[in-house]
């Protein structure tokens, strides 16, 4: 039998509202992915893109990062992975350096042989449209939206590139698609990489020889959120937010204020108190209003520069200016040399 554990959207060193606190349970989340694949016994775990926030992790995530990986080489449990949009780098990926140390596989169009089943992969390429590659059986392994969740790829070409499994990922819940034996599913985030994510986070297990799929729910962050139709400060004092991130949808009119909220609520313990205006559309029903959180303004703008259908040149000039590792006096000189070899490429 061969049974292979599903994850990605890992972000790995995502300090999330500035907090170090945030940093360290996104890299508990992937620990405990490792240990949840020791448990199950899996052949593989199989990693669908971004295992990293960013294409700069520090220290100490690239750290909790390979004490995972060399959990699973002691145990003989392969790590297959393919690079998301938010790790991928130019050249050498992350993947590279690992599976050059011999802790991981960069999945590629040409299968890697998993106990007799082949494993394609297809890095993230891009927010225009994507055709997978050609498969012969076995698993496809892709990071990209579907048409589904109106993304780049069709999810009628996945049913006729060969493959019978396709593990994506990208998009941050859990969802699959069935036609016949095929199965095409997404593993969902391993913390909540936004606020609206509400539901339990969790991975997939996989049996690759009947097709049987298994979630295990993750252990992580408490989320408290309290709808507009409730009292925030009643639910907040009588409930226990110890280290909770507190989630409150305010209505305009509503009192208290933010302020009043926030106060309490870090009174009480928790972690974070965020504050979600809500806002009335003319048939009665609330929808939540566009706000941007001062912790997450890097966060918005990716989202923001992901839907956009940019060039692969465009999103590389804008992971330069983005990126805090390059001076500033280096964001013209790097962005210049990118462009003289793009140029030199296409003479």
């Amino acid at each position: 039998m061969t049974k292979v554990l599903h994850t990605g959207d890992t972000h790995i060193g995502f300090r999330q509202y500035g907090l170090e606190e945030r940093r360290e349970d996104f890299a508990r989340a992937f620990l405990q992915v490792i240990q949840v694949a020791l448990d199950e016994g899996v052949s593989a775990v199989i990693h669908a893109g971004d295992l990293f926030e960013d294409r700069t992790p520090g220290a100490e995530d690239l750290l909790a990062t390979l004490r995972g990986l060399f959990a699973l080489k002691d145990a003989g449990v392969s790590f297959l992975g393919i690079v998301g949009n938010h790790e991928q780098r130019r050249g050498v990926q992350w993947l590279d350096l690992f599976e050059d140390l011999g802790l991981a596989v960069h999945l590629r169009t040409k299968p890697f042989d998993l106990d007799g089943v082949p494993i394609y992969g297809l890095d993230f390429s891009g927010r225009r449209p994507v055709s997978p590659p050609p498969c012969e059986g076995g698993v496809l392994v892709c990071h990209q939206l579907l048409d589904q969740l109106d993304g780049e790829l069709a999810l009628e070409k996945l049913w006729h590139c060969g493959a019978q499994f396709v593990l994506l990922g990208d998009y941050h819940e859990h969802r699959s698609w069935r036609e016949g034996d095929k199965l095409v599913t997404y593993c969902g985030s391993t913390e909540r990489w936004m606020l609206d994510e509400k539901r339990r986070r969790g991975v997939n297990i996989i049996d690759l020889q009947n097709g049987r799929l298994q979630r295990h729910e993750l252990v992580t962050r408490r989320f408290v959120y309290i709808p507009a139709d409730e009292d925030p400060l009643q639910r907040i004092e009588n409930s226990d937010v110890q280290g909770a991130v507190i989630v409150v949808y305010l209505n305009n009119t509503a009192k208290p204020t933010a302020v009043e909220i926030e106060e309490l609520g870090y009174r009480r313990g928790a972690l974070a108190v965020r504050v979600r205006p809500v806002e009335q559309l003319t048939d009665g029903r609330t929808s939540p209003a566009v706000t941007v959180e001062f912790g997450d303004v890097e966060q918005v703008i990716s989202e923001a520069v992901a839907k956009k259908n940019l060039s692969a040149l465009a999103r590389e000039i804008d992971q330069i200016i983005r990126d805090l590792a390059i001076a500033d006096s280096n964001v013209d000189p790097e962005v210049t040399a990118l462009l003289e070899r793009a140029w030199r490429e296409n003479l």
